[in-house]
């Protein structure tokens, strides 16, 4: 059952082109000029526009055409085969791939009558553990595609999730806006997904056993082998740490809205006043209910604050809204009309 497996379901070798036809393919995807030079500079104005006007259809039309995932996979096919040439040209390639992407989208949000940061810029500016493991196996799909007899639409999906040019030309925004907390997020999220997409394809052509130079091999394994594992270290510890604090942080939040629903389920919403909407003030220990519908009294909001505490939340104050004119249409216009008034909480 295993070698079946192994000889059938999971043999990634029955389709793979040959060795002269990988080694050209890869090859022929890290020269810059003329065309790709054009089609890179194009995919980075089209990346800020999308990324400016919260365009996301545009922001993956830019990574579709972007052609900047080409050095990195030959950079990672190089290590893999000990082609010392073939690296220092993908890299120089690559180095004059991120200028070029950085002046162009420095100088087009510059220029640019928007400055405010859209949602697909700040998107771009969370790198997480998630990430490495997006751009690892994106990384891996994209390493087994590349080396495939007939192609397929793998790097086209590839270049959708590492998501390489969006976060690239993040960094430009941050530039163009003297805000460094966007540059260097973008650019640590970018450098994630650049490092773990080589990585990725370092290992599978490994895996793969394809044509190496056994001159080279024995002196510069080692070598090779301490650099990945540094570099893997090193990017992976800040993920780490920000997905701890992020996965804790999401978890007090949950856990403080939970509390606040129950409190508001039991204690406040009655036949003839529901809340509206409620606002949390951590930092300043203070809930607001904006409430529709009969008027409680101060004697009822004070009770209504002494129970407080039985849900966790003794040591914040209670501020209570209500204004009758506009909370009696309201609650009348939807009396009869199930799930329209509906509890919206926000923690600030």
């Amino acid at each position: 059952m295993i070698d079946y497996f192994r000889d059938n379901l999971l043999n990634i070798k029955s389709d793979q082109a040959d060795a002269n036809t990988i080694h050209e393919s890869i090859v022929s995807g890290v020269r810059l000029k003329g065309a790709p030079l054009i089609i890179l500079f194009c995919a980075i104005i089209v990346a800020s526009i999308g990324l400016n006007t919260n365009s996301t259809a545009v922001v993956i039309g830019a990574m579709l055409i972007s052609p900047i995932m080409n050095p990195i996979i030959a950079m990672g096919y190089s290590i893999a085969i000990y082609d010392g040439r073939l690296l220092r040209n993908a890299g120089l390639k690559f180095s004059v791939q991120i200028m070029i992407a950085l002046l162009g989208a420095t100088l087009y949000f510059f220029l640019s009558p928007i400055h405010g940061a859209t949602s697909e810029l700040i998107a771009r500016t969370g790198p997480s553990f998630f990430d490495m493991l997006i751009a690892f196996f994106g990384g891996a799909a994209g390493a087994i595609g590349i080396t495939r007899k007939e192609k397929t639409n793998v790097i086209p999906g590839v270049a959708i999730a590492t998501a390489l040019m969006p976060p690239l030309c993040t960094v430009g925004y941050g530039i163009a806006n003297g805000n460094p907390d966007f540059a260097f997020a973008a650019a640590y999220l970018f450098a994630i997904n650049a490092f773990f997409i080589m990585v990725a394809t370092f290992l599978f052509c490994k895996l793969l056993q394809l044509k190496q130079s056994d001159a080279v091999k024995a002196h510069y394994n080692k070598i090779i082998k301490r650099s990945i594992i540094i570099g893997v270290i090193l990017i992976t510890i800040p993920a780490a740490v920000s997905a701890v604090y992020v996965g804790t942080l999401t978890l007090q939040q949950n856990a403080l809205t939970s509390q606040v629903e129950e409190f508001i389920a039991n204690e406040v919403n009655t036949d003839t006043t529901i809340v509206m909407q409620a606002n949390v003030y951590k930092d300043e220990k203070r809930i607001r209910l904006d409430l529709i519908g009969k008027t409680y009294p101060p004697q009822k909001i004070a009770e209504i604050e002494n129970t407080m505490i039985d849900y966790g939340l003794g040591d914040y104050n209670l501020e209570v809204v209500q204004n009758i004119e506009t909370s009696l249409f309201a609650y009348f216009e939807n009396i009869n009309t199930p799930g329209t008034v509906k509890n919206q909480i926000k923690i600030q």
